[in-house]
């Protein structure tokens, strides 16, 4: 790590990086082309409300690497990912601005107007600016992103998603809701009745509500839709009833067992439900994807 590198700073958990934190990284990535820095991201492997408070632990909406992933995706050349800890959480201001400036030479730090930082949250913007005069850096503070009158938040779209309120979760995230995980072997019920399915394996510690969704999935170079049901599969007697994901790809007949898979979801079709026989099953599945050939692939990324 070069510590004398000219750098721009953005600082935030950054769960979902959803339409707020984009605008923070739009500024940040902005800032450092004019300056001729290179942008990066402060970041925490976990929340630090959890060690600071021992709050409950809050799933994040992203595994971790996901989110290190699209903040890169998004412009951001670094991402300094920090192990938040109590001996961390004691640092003062001063000191918190110390450890950035150690990451290299701060041009700026772009935050939201409402940062706080240092020990028992007693930094504030004012007081982060303060320290950039001393330190020889400016401090940008952006106003809260908002859509349709409500502040864009992970926890708003936590709420929106656990709701099956998917729509509104993508347009407050700007692109679809993904999930993703590796293939594995299931019950193989899916081709029994003429629907095979890719079951999920491990797919991060969040998952919204449970039900039957529209999906799209990048394989290679392609985007197949696909339908997903997300539960325990209640109309089986012999089924395990663990929560899984079984994602069944429209006009794709290729192997897929070992692969990983993301499934960007587009849209929630209906809850889950036990059904009298397969026959009935089966009827419903029909319905549902035809559903799914009618949902929009609107902001689906590309790769």
């Amino acid at each position: 790590m070069n510590h004398r590198q000219p750098i721009v700073i953005t600082i935030g958990v950054f769960d979902g990086v959803h339409k707020g934190h984009q605008a923070l990284i739009r500024e940040t990535v902005r800032w450092a082309k004019r300056l001729k820095a290179v942008p990066v991201a402060v970041t925490f492997q976990d929340h630090p409300m959890h060690v600071v408070h021992g709050q409950t632990r809050i799933p994040f909406l992203l595994r971790r690497e996901e989110t290190f992933r699209l903040l890169k995706s998004h412009g951001l050349k670094r991402v300094v990912a920090v192990r938040f800890t109590k001996a961390f959480s004691s640092k003062s201001p001063p000191q918190f601005v110390d450890w950035l400036q150690a990451q290299g030479h701060i041009q700026g730090i772009v935050v939201g107007e409402n940062f706080r930082f240092g020990q028992g949250a007693k930094g504030d913007v004012r007081l982060l600016r303060q320290l950039g005069r001393q330190g020889g850096f400016k401090v940008a503070a952006l106003r809260p992103v908002r859509v349709g009158g409500r502040v864009v938040s992970s926890s708003l779209i936590r709420g929106l998603l656990m709701a099956g309120k998917l729509v509104e979760a993508n347009r407050l995230l700007g692109r679809p809701y993904a999930i993703a995980g590796q293939v594995v072997h299931g019950k193989h019920v899916g081709h029994k009745i003429g629907f095979p399915t890719a079951n999920l394996g491990t797919i991060g510690e969040f998952l919204p509500r449970d039900g039957v969704y529209a999906c799209a999935v990048p394989l290679g170079r392609k985007l197949y839709r696909a339908g997903m049901n997300l539960g325990k599969r209640p109309t089986f007697k012999d089924d395990k009833h663990h929560r899984q994901a079984e994602v069944h790809l429209l006009r794709y007949y290729g192997k897929l067992y070992g692969r990983h898979m993301r499934v960007y979801l587009l849209d929630y079709l209906r809850p889950e439900k036990k059904f009298a026989s397969s026959k009935a099953l089966v009827a419903q599945i029909r319905k549902d994807l035809k559903r799914v050939q009618r949902a929009s692939f609107r902001g689906v990324p590309k790769a």
